[in-house]
């Protein structure tokens, strides 16, 4: 894939310092690309990304909007012609300190909701509320940095993934489409 990659993508791999997240890196930009150019029948070296805020990718002009996730050995890709589409993909393990995370970071009703879970719920509701929080923070392009406790979403077993609550000038909840899946053993998406 390394061939396909622009001078900055080849350039950022060389900054890993480990060859697994060399590699990784170097097969999902080399992946994307060829994803992009197959929906625009082009070459994929010639697609010329553009980084907005946070260092987003988009492709100007060209009718398409992408985001991407990876975790460990996978990857998702979605590509729409609408803007504003963003993906996360996290591999479910233990963390010792995921109910300080939510409580600290995260809205005070899902925080007020995990709280409730059982030990062993608590684990795979972690995930589920962080890539759905994460995919439409993506979205946006805005990152995590200061909106994570302001989008509130859906988590718990029983309830279909949605929006519920937006930060100021992001619209409304019903604006956004939320969709969720185990893509693989192990592994969870929005």
């Amino acid at each position: 894939m390394e061939p396909l990659l622009s001078r900055d993508e080849k350039e950022r791999g060389e900054r890993f310092h480990f060859d697994l997240h060399r590699h990784r890196f170097v097969g999902c930009r080399g992946t994307l690309r060829e994803i992009l150019a197959a929906y625009l029948d082009t070459d994929p070296r010639a697609l010329a990304f553009h980084y907005g805020f946070q260092g987003k990718p988009s492709l100007p002009r060209s009718g398409l909007w992408f985001n991407l996730a990876h975790a460990e050995d996978l990857a998702m890709f979605a590509v729409s012609d609408r803007p504003r589409i963003g993906v996360d993909l996290e591999w479910v393990r233990d963390i010792p300190e995921m109910d300080l995370l939510v409580k600290t970071f995260f809205s005070p009703n899902e925080a007020r909701d995990f709280s409730i879970l059982t030990a062993r719920d608590k684990r795979i509701a972690f995930f589920r509320l962080w890539t759905r929080k994460e995919a439409w923070l993506k979205a946006t392009g805005a990152g995590i940095s200061h909106l994570l406790g302001e989008v509130e979403v859906s988590f718990l077993e029983d309830e279909p993934p949605r929006i519920k609550q937006l930060p100021r000038g992001f619209g409304s909840p019903e604006d956004w489409r939320l969709f969720s899946s185990e893509p693989a053993p192990g592994y969870i998406a929005a």
